[in-house]
Formats: C-alpha cells, structure tokens, sequence
C-alpha cells in the first residue's frame, strides 16, 4: 500500500500563465511548497510546531521535471510524500497532476532542513516528528497509481485542498474574505468534474461557470500557514442551473471555518445567456444530491429587507476597472473580485464611520463579516469599468449589518450586490466588542433604511 497523500487540489489561473500559453515555471514551485505543508501535517508537523516549537523547513536543492503543459483553468492535484526524514534533514517528493485527464505533469524531489525561526540556523527534528515521517515515506520510483473519481461521502466530494498564503491575510491578521470565495468558486468547477463536465468540455461549449448568488458564513478565523480542505455537494438541480453547498476545514484541528451556498448556471460565452444542463451532467447531478446529509440552509440575514437597487444615501466606496490579472481564461473577471472590490468598501465605509485605520491601530481594532450574500447580475470583462455606493441597513449592539452595489460605471446598472454582517473585534483577545458609541453615532447617520420600532 502506498504512503502517498493528497497534498493539494486547486486550478491553474488566467494571470499564472505567461506568452507562452501555458503556467509559469514559478508556479509549478508554488504547489509544491504548498503541498509539503500536507506531507508536514500528515507526519505532526502542522502550524503548531511553527507557532509553538517556532520550527519550519527550509528547501535547499530541488530537481524538477516538466512532464506535461497546463493551461488556465485546468484542474490540477497533487500527491506527495517523503523519500527521507533523518535528523536534521529531509527530502520530499511530489506528483503534480491534470485532474481531468489524469496526466503526470511534473515531479518535484526537495530536499530540505528543519530550521529553528529563532536562530536561523538548522536542528535535528523532533522525534516524534521524525517518526510521523514513517506515515508518509514513499519511494520516487513508485509508479503513478491511475486516479479514481473522488469518494463520495454523504453526498460530499472533496474539491480543494490548499494552504493559507502570508499575502492572503489582511491586515486584522486572518485570511481575508476574497480568499475564502476564490477557494469556493474553485470547488464549484471541481464539482463539474466530477459530474463529467471538466475544463475541456467547457471550452468545446464555449461556456463559463457563471455564480448567480453566494451566501457565505464565517465560522472560525483562518492564518497563514494553515492547510484548508474544502468538500462539497449539490443541494438541487434545476433545467439549467445546480444549488451547491460547500465546506471549509482547517485540517489540522478539524474545526469547519466557513460554509458556503452557492448557485452557478453554465452561461454562453457569446452572451446568448444560461445553457441547460447536459443531460448526463444533469443526471449526475441529480444522483449525487439524492446522496447529501447537510444542514438545512440559512434563513436571511436581518429582518429589514436589502434593497433591489441603491438608494438615497448610500455613498461611493470603491472605483476602479477590470484588470487582464484579474480575469479568468475567459476574459471575465474571476470571482474572487467581486469579494476583494466588496472588501476595499468596507474599508472606506469604516472610515466613513469615524473608525480610521490609524485609530483602529491605536486601539488595536479590527474588523470581520460574519455573513456575506452576493447577487450576481452581469459579468464584468477585462477593461470594464466599476464603482460601488454603500449603505448601513441595521445597528445592533455587536454587529451591523450593511449592503454594496457595484455598478457598471458607463450605464450606472447594478453588476453585483453584497449583503453583510459585521463585528468589530479586538485583535489581542481575537473576540469582538460592542460597538463604540462614537461609531454608533457615526454609523447611524449612515442608515438608509427606516429602521423597525423597539
């Protein structure tokens, strides 16, 4: 039996490849460093070593092989283990493959040294660490093992596996929220493949994976250096659209971080709108969400309903336009952005609140949603142009609740919507506070809707 694990499970995108078409070398090293973080977990050498015994692995030497050419939007998994864990010293060996086709695209063999982040300077590893190596040593020469569809269980696929990047977290020190929606948009397209409608079909169809609404709630914080698996299933199907459902583990503790609904049609890409659903896609569909044990959804957000256009008093928080490094190999704008556009809002509506950066540092203040709901409406292409107005919807005595519209800047239409909860919290305590008179008093001057009677 072979002493191989998953070590990632993720996409290639649009902006890592370069003029020739496929990714850049520079990412291939990026999985790889990823995926060691999973052999490490896997043997007991998770961000608890890094956080309490201050150890990490520093690489060395690495001899890769470029086997294979990815494309955007490919589908990619990786399996990894080590070949060797002594001492100070440590080699690793990864697999990266196509997910969809099942090719080998490149092997990695790194060898590296424990390293004490106090001293700089290398150690022996811990002997239980060592010997947790045991659990995941493998031989290079093991032949690539042909990979099954993932396992079904209660009606979950796993769709993502990957770690949490020091530059994904913001600057209240957890991952920010754009990089919780990148992951779940992510797993909708493993899904399709799953269901037989893969990256190669699409393109034949011309068609993009289009979100049509995402409710996402915030479970736990996540920080850099953690492994974060996610799983997956279908709530519903409809002619042409899926109802999905999806988890997101920090695998080390088990504790589910987020969970996320999502609805996604298959949308043409000459703008003729949704196409149905293949018939064999759809009966796949259909057969996997007969199988799911999931909680029931959730109810809405606050009592005050969110309002279908924007109204008197919401205000201009964010302007810019879609860069090519934001798009998808579609030319669409990858939908991670609709969340980081919503994210840069929020700042300017915190300031709008007489809460500004430098006094939320003085007091050592931070700020984090709870629960986020996005509308889609229109896609955005590469060049477009965009601007958003912001409005507080409800006060309560932690949170506050408060809506985004990102608007088309040529036609002044809605292009998304963004419902929101929101706490305030100190970062110290990592708990949240109740709301700041002055920042009550600011914020009310900021509601635009009438508010329900006490």
């Amino acid at each position: 039996m072979s002493n191989f694990i998953e070590s990632y499970r993720g996409s290639v995108a649009a902006w890592e490849c370069d003029q020739y078409g496929h990714m850049n070398v520079q990412f291939y090293t990026a999985r790889f460093s990823d995926a060691a973080a999973s052999v490490l977990l896997a043997a007991g050498f998770g961000r608890k070593a890094f956080v309490e015994q201050r150890l990490g692995i520093a690489a060395v030497q690495s001899d890769l092989k470029y086997l294979a050419e990815l494309h955007a939007g490919d589908l990619i998994r990786m399996e990894s283990g080590v070949t060797m864990a002594e001492g100070r010293k440590l080699r690793f060996h990864h697999r990266l493959y196509n997910t969809e086709s099942g090719q080998l695209c490149m092997t990695a063999d790194v060898f590296g040294l424990c390293l004490d982040l106090e001293s700089r300077k290398s150690v022996t590893l811990p002997a239980d660490i060592e010997a947790g190596f045991q659990r995941v040593l493998v031989r290079a020469d093991e032949p690539p093992v042909a990979m099954a569809l993932p396992p079904v269980e209660h009606g979950f696929l796993p769709s993502g596996r990957t770690l949490v990047a020091s530059w994904e977290c913001d600057r209240m020190g957890h991952m920010n929220v754009q990089f919780y929606l990148a992951r779940f948009a992510e797993a909708e397209k493993q899904v399709l493949l799953a269901l037989g409608y893969g990256p190669t079909r699409r393109r034949a169809d011309r068609v993009a994976v289009r979100p049509l609404r995402h409710r996402i709630q915030f479970k736990r914080e996540n920080h850099e250096g953690a492994v974060l698996r996610l799983r997956s299933g279908i709530r519903a199907v409809e002619a042409d659209r899926l109802h999905l459902y999806h988890e997101l583990y920090e695998d080390e503790t088990g504790v589910l971080s987020a969970t996320c609904e999502g609805t996604v049609i298959l949308d043409a890409l000459d703008g003729s709108g949704a196409l149905p659903l293949p018939a064999d896609m759809r009966q796949a569909a259909e057969t996997l969400a007969a199988q799911l044990v999931a909680p029931s959804p959730p109810g809405p957000a606050g009592s005050l309903p969110v309002p279908s256009t924007p109204v008197d008093g919401m205000f201009e928080t964010c302007r810019g336009a879609v860069d090519r490094w934001e798009a998808e190999e579609t030319g669409r704008m990858a939908t991670r952005f609709y969340m980081a556009r919503f994210s840069e809002a929020a700042g300017n509506m915190l300031a709008g609140g007489d809460l500004t950066a430098d006094q939320m540092r003085q007091q050592g203040l931070g700020s984090a949603a709870l629960d986020y709901a996005i509308d889609y409406m229109r896609p955005l292409n590469v060049g477009d142009a965009y601007y958003t107005r912001t409005g507080i919807l409800e006060l309560r005595e932690k949170t506050w609740r408060f809506c985004h519209f990102l608007l088309d800047s040529n036609t002044h239409k809605p292009l998304a919507r963004a419902e929101i909860i929101a706490v305030l919290f100190d970062l110290k305590a990592r708990k949240s506070i109740v709301m700041p008179d002055h920042v009550r008093r600011s914020f009310s001057k900021r509601l635009v809707m009438p508010q329900p009677a006490e």
